[in-house]
């Protein structure tokens, strides 16, 4: 082997969570914002979509769907089973979450490679393409408040 290019997993930074309990409280922030930021919460709620991320490491697992209710454009749940039917589910470790949410994670790139499990409707993940770098930027304002030492540089 002669001096070539560092694969992504070999250079990516690493910041990982302590903990499920902060996980848990970064995506609450997270989408407390999204709720609070009309445009994105508008647009994500608009999917109509619902989608389930589970966290290999920690046992966590997050739903997320459009919300019905006057007033709000998404409605979350951390429980086990949510009260809606997920349209996809995401499956990864909280390490390789926190470099997605960031825009540090390609989606595509990650399935290939098995970082990111999906099951569901393909399909539903085309419509979290056109707010995906809105939903990044949000996530990074999150962490710069909240969490900065889990920002990747």
């Amino acid at each position: 082997m002669g001096a070539g290019v560092a694969t992504a997993k070999q250079s990516a930074e690493t910041r990982t969570f302590s903990s499920a309990a902060e996980m848990r409280d970064v995506l609450t922030h997270l989408l407390s914002e999204i709720e609070g930021d009309s445009n994105l919460g508008r647009r994500l709620g608009a999917a109509h979509v619902s989608y389930r991320y589970v966290f290999t490491d920690f046992d966590l697992a997050l739903n997320i769907s459009s919300s019905d209710e006057p007033g709000r454009s998404i409605r979350w749940s951390f429980a086990d089973q949510a009260e809606w039917d997920p349209a996809l589910t995401f499956e990864m470790s909280s390490e390789v979450a926190n470099r997605y949410l960031q825009g540090r994670e390609n989606l595509a790139i990650a399935m290939a490679r098995g970082t990111i499990r999906t099951s569901g409707e393909a399909s539903a993940a085309l419509s979290l393409l056109p707010i995906s770098s809105q939903l990044n930027a949000c996530y990074r304002e999150v962490l710069e408040r909240h969490h900065p030492h889990l920002l990747l540089r």
